[in-house]
């Protein structure tokens, strides 16, 4: 009767499995090597969540990875970080700030604080569709911001605002991220041509306030705006966190 081989021995000229593993065969910097490479194609939209690459580095560790390892492995992770940001440069980005609000804006500065890179945006006056519904008719319309100055000059800033690209638009128009001044700031605006005569639409009495709600009819505004305003480009400053970006878009001047 034949007999049933031993599994447990294996024959001659074979080897228990593992002893010639390829794993078995590898090196501490073939895991350096490999983390490196997996850093370095990253998407920057998704990079390596932190609960993933500790992992990878306990793994690393468990094969005779040092404290200076793990230092290694944070400065290659921060470098790239780093690489990945300042590469951003230039570019107009969609993220969340700190409090959880979507802003966008083009990235200026990269800056390094708590060991992660920072994006300053400088985030500009736009419009969009308000929320509650409105009686301004569609078209392409011109909005300008304007308050006096200390010494009498009237400042302002103009903001487009085109119906047909406004989300969800009801006949109302929100001015966002308007500038901070000291004193009241009013708002004029162009008939649906986006020409024409700017007719008053509201005044925000504190200065601070950064937005506003224009809900009116053409024929509902005010008085015309007559004096001569010094219009400036306005840019408010913003700092998000390099993984709050969730979209990029390039740079109009590359």
């Amino acid at each position: 009767m034949s007999q049933i081989p031993n599994i447990n021995n294996p024959a001659a000229g074979e080897q228990a499995f593992g002893a010639n593993n390829t794993l078995n065969e590898l090196q501490l910097d073939d895991f350096l090597h490999l983390m490196i490479a997996e850093l370095q194609n990253q998407d920057p939209l998704n990079p390596l969540e932190n609960d993933q690459l500790i992992a990878q580095i306990g793994q690393i560790r468990e094969v005779g990875a040092t404290e200076e390892l793990t230092q290694t492995l944070s400065a290659v992770l921060l470098g790239q970080n780093i690489a990945s940001a300042t590469s951003l440069i230039g570019a107009d980005v969609v993220a969340l700030n700190d409090a959880g609000q979507r802003v966008s804006g083009n990235v200026r500065v990269v800056s390094i604080a708590n060991g992660q890179p920072s994006l300053d945006l400088a985030v500009e006056s736009a419009a969009s569709a308000a929320t509650e519904a409105g009686n301004i008719e569609a078209g392409s319309y011109t909005y300008d911001v304007v308050w006096e100055s200390d010494s009498g000059e009237l400042f302002g800033t103009e903001i487009p605002a085109r119906t047909s690209a406004l989300t969800n638009f009801q006949g109302a128009i929100q001015l966002n991220n308007l500038p901070e001044t000291s004193v009241e700031k009013k708002i004029y605006r162009t008939n649906n041509t986006g020409e024409g005569e700017r007719k008053l639409v509201g005044t925000i009495p504190n200065g601070q306030a950064t937005s506003f709600v224009d809900r009116k009819a053409n024929a509902d505004r005010g008085e015309t705006i007559t004096a001569d305003v010094q219009l400036v480009d306005f840019a408010s400053r913003v700092t998000v966190q390099l993984h709050n970006v969730g979209e990029i878009r390039p740079s109009q001047n590359q």
